[in-house]
């Protein structure tokens, strides 16, 4: 199998590719964390310990 990958040049199109990316991640990871066998509850708890774990990485 042969992949080509294509980089964008200009800042903007780096910048579009940036969201998309990130756009794409958080969409994977929301799925993950629904398909998880416990609450609602529980699921939010996660998401607010990972925003909370990313934001004290900045």
């Amino acid at each position: 199998m042969e992949v080509f990958l294509i980089f964008p040049k200009s800042k903007q199109a780096q910048q579009e590719l940036e969201q998309e990316l990130a756009k794409f991640q958080s969409e994977q990871a929301l799925k993950s964390i629904q398909k998880l066998p416990c609450s609602t509850e529980q699921k939010l708890e996660l998401v607010d310990a990972a925003v909370k774990h990313l934001k004290a990485q900045q």
